[in-house]
């Protein structure tokens, strides 16, 4: 596994290396500017307590570390649950969705800014995407819309 990794990983080589680096830049001046109240995130000050996750953001970092796509998964899994779990103790009078959870991934993704992040969404999609479904598919999905939504971010307060 370990000789091809890399190449399944990176398919278009330098390009895909690159662009993961555009992207990890763009996060890492993302991360200096955002706060749980910014424009796009405005997470409810409920939640605030537990910010900024710290424990969802070990999760996540934790990504590269893995090679197979599977394991990769069970790193976001890990990540998302964690999540959930914080903002259920923040708020037990109701049971926090998807508009509570989103704002929060989209957060710790910035705050743990993992490196090869476009890559690994690829490659899980790629070699992965059919064994994906119930719980674990969820969230894969909640977490690549995440990364896609990061993509669209601006530095602006």
């Amino acid at each position: 596994m370990s000789k091809i990794y890399i190449h399944a990983l990176y398919p278009n080589g330098d390009g895909d290396v690159h662009r993961d680096q555009v992207l990890r830049e763009h996060i890492g001046k993302l991360s200096k500017v955002i706060t749980p109240n910014h424009k796009d995130l405005r997470i409810p000050e409920i939640y605030y307590y537990e910010s900024p996750w710290p424990s969802a953001q070990a999760e996540i970092i934790t990504i590269n570390a893995y090679k197979t796509p599977c394991d990769k998964l069970q790193c976001v899994v890990r990540c998302c649950t964690t999540i959930m779990n914080l903002l259920r103790m923040a708020n037990e009078k109701s049971v926090p969705a998807a508009d509570d959870f989103i704002p929060v991934l989209v957060f710790v993704v910035i705050k743990a800014n993992p490196g090869s992040l476009l890559s690994t969404v690829q490659y899980v999609n790629s070699f992965y995407h059919k064994q994906l479904n119930g719980e674990d598919e969820y969230w894969w999905t909640q977490f690549s819309s995440a990364v896609e939504f990061i993509k669209t971010m601006d530095y602006t307060e």
